[in-house]
């Protein structure tokens, strides 16, 4: 999952990130249940709820992530600073072994009082284990603090996305974009950005011709799926893409426009311009790889910044995607580094305020340096460099609410494994690209009949 910044306050369409996750989603709570409670019962706080932290006892919160970034150690240590009686116990798990053990971590009864939310947690909203916030959203008013609500809230089943209870805040936002090595732009004669889609793919083409690795991607690990769904977020519509990204019933993604974006990304692979054995890469060491000066462009997203501008320095910029047709406004993906609450803490009042210090001035800084988007844009840093580049990318997809949710993130549970490997046949010339669009739907089908 991913994220960025943006320099002012910024109000996003429904369709993108929904600011105002609906009164509903905020409101929905039981008046029978208790925070901090246990119990698979417990998975709602009653109102009202205490917004203050208690200063007479110590407190250990278990926190549970796979932010490989500063970010959430960062937000740990600063919300510390202020709360000196409170403590934290971080369970760093790698992205991979991550999404395998969250479900069973959740699960236990020694569950972390807060875990990072990822593709597949929905799960344990039918099961109760994670606590509806929908009191402490009104409490501290995070209709109006946190973008992106809507892609934590669930339906009572947890199958539909963007409807239902809140189940956590962003605590930094993301966007992909095209990332791209300045020197070697400059010596292949390239003008930066490109209009269009195509003209970036012309640049692939003379990029590859000079014997340079076009674009940098790993695919060990499903790494295509970030210019996949930066595709489908330029040529299918966004209504379609986010019904089927958030699980309506009846959507598809086996339409032309789909075809487009998945033929697209199969010529590149065909014609040479994307790393040699994809499918043998992994995501992050193509980040590395792009960091230590490998090729010319990559697409990624904006939580791979901090270390493309440690390891290129000077060269390193980003642009947004170009749009389909010149002149036709921005589109990318993007979603949030979401926090949740065990149903089983007995600390939910603490937990809840380390959410709500989220999306304050002195979280904005810190989110800022790790190359994320705070939730208080008003706070956010100047920045110069390649993290000057994110935050005009930013403001851009902004201006144009041009932001997507991922499409593995919210469909079915199983979706990113199914993308995965899909993609992977895809890249290896195993599947037909309306095959693999196919594949894909009848995943989401079995889950949304």
């Amino acid at each position: 999952m991913n994220h960025s910044r943006l320099p002012r306050p910024v109000h996003l369409s429904r369709r993108v990130l929904l600011a105002a996750a609906g009164s509903s989603a905020l409101a929905a709570c039981s008046s029978s249940l208790t925070p901090g409670a246990t119990g698979s019962s417990a998975n709602s706080a009653s109102g009202p709820v205490s917004t203050a932290v208690p200063a007479d006892k110590k407190i250990t919160l278990v926190v549970a992530d796979a932010d490989d970034t500063t970010m959430t150690p960062q937000l740990l240590a600063a919300f510390r600073a202020k709360h000196p009686n409170v403590t934290f116990q971080r369970q760093y798990t790698g992205w991979d072994d991550y999404l395998k053990s969250i479900n069973t971590t959740m699960s236990a009864d020694t569950a972390p009082d807060v875990a990072q939310f990822v593709s597949g947690m929905n799960n344990l909203v039918k099961g109760r284990l994670l606590l509806d916030l929908g009191a402490y959203g009104k409490a501290y008013g995070w209709a109006g603090k946190f973008p992106g609500l809507d892609q934590i809230t669930f339906s009572p089943d947890g199958r539909t996305t963007g409807t239902g209870a809140l189940y956590g805040v962003p605590g930094g936002l993301s966007f992909e974009g095209v990332y791209y090595n300045k020197a070697k732009a400059k010596q292949l004669g390239f003008t930066v950005p490109p209009a269009t889609i195509d003209e970036l793919e012309a640049m692939f083409a003379k990029a590859k011709a000079a014997g340079e690795t076009a674009l940098v991607a790993g695919n060990l690990d499903g790494g295509l799926n970030h210019p996949f769904n930066v595709l489908l977020s330029l040529h299918m519509k966004p209504a379609d893409r986010e019904a089927w990204a958030f699980g309506h019933k009846g959507a598809k993604i086996t339409g032309a426009e789909a075809v487009t974006a998945a033929a697209t990304l199969k010529r590149w692979v065909d014609k040479g311009y994307v790393t040699p054995k994809v499918n043998g890469v992994a995501d992050n060491d193509a980040t590395a790889a792009f960091a230590k000066g490998t090729g010319v462009f990559r697409i990624s997203g904006n939580w791979a910044a901090a270390a493309v501008a440690k390891g290129l320095g000077d060269d390193a910029g980003l642009f947004n995607a170009p749009p389909a047709d010149k002149g036709g406004t921005l589109h990318t993906t993007g979603a949030g580094v979401y926090y949740c609450v065990s149903s089983r803490s007995k600390n939910a009042a603490t937990a809840a305020a380390f959410l709500d210090f989220c999306a304050s001035a002195e979280a904005a800084p810190l989110i800022a340096k790790s190359g994320f988007m705070a939730p208080d844009a008003s706070a956010m840093p100047p920045q110069s460099g390649l993290l000057g580049d994110v935050s005009t990318g930013w403001q851009g997809i902004v201006k144009d609410s041009g932001l997507e949710p991922f499409i593995q993130n919210a469909s079915t549970p199983t979706m990113p494994d199914t993308l995965t490997t899909q993609l992977q046949l895809l890249a290896g010339g195993k599947v037909t690209v309306e095959k693999f669009l196919a594949n894909l739907q009848a995943d989401f089908d079995r889950y949304h009949a």
